[in-house]
């Protein structure tokens, strides 16, 4: 495997990590309020984004290999 497709598969891992705990660690430090659900909903759904993305990268690359 190349070495870009390793570092591409790191970076991709490491950003849905970060949004992961992003996702639970910003709405709970922020104050009340619609912000808070705000945060909550767009870092979900860039969480579930990023990890489909990845995960459809994945597939990809498992098949180029077969």
């Amino acid at each position: 495997m190349p070495a870009w497709k390793v570092l591409f598969i790191l970076v991709l891992a490491l950003v849905c990590l970060g949004l992961a705990f992003a996702t639970f660690i910003v709405p709970m430090t922020l104050t009340d309020g619609t912000e808070r659900w705000l945060w909550l909903a767009g870092l979900l759904a860039a969480t579930l984004c990023m990890s489909g993305l990845f995960a459809l990268f994945l597939k990809r690359a498992s098949r180029l290999l077969n």
